[in-house]
């Protein structure tokens, strides 16, 4: 009988791990309410749960939740020229909804 369960949990175990990583979806969040939220998202093989933290000047306009397209966008600041001063900074994550 244990080596039943084992083999049952193994299998479980191992279907968790190759589903892949689970990210938490938020495409606009103000405060602590989300607006459009959606069911989270499977990253695809070599993605990141991605935060992305929208800046005007030095104040917080809201922030997403997504998996993350392009690894090499993780941990870096993107400013934008317009009359706002607007900076997107991204971090990213490999745990299941570790973002947000």
């Amino acid at each position: 009988m244990n080596k039943i369960l084992l083999l049952g949990f193994s299998a479980l175990l191992f279907y968790a791990v190759a589903e892949g990583l689970m990210c938490k979806v938020c495409k606009y969040r103000l405060g602590s309410f989300c607006f459009s939220s959606h069911d989270p998202c499977r990253a695809d093989e070599g993605q990141y749960c991605e935060t992305t933290k929208v800046y005007a000047g030095d104040f917080l306009m809201f922030s997403r939740y997504s998996c993350g397209l392009y690894a090499e966008l993780c941990n870096k600041t993107e400013q934008r020229d317009n009359p706002f001063r607007t900076s997107y900074h991204r971090s990213c994550c490999n745990s299941d909804l570790c973002n947000g």
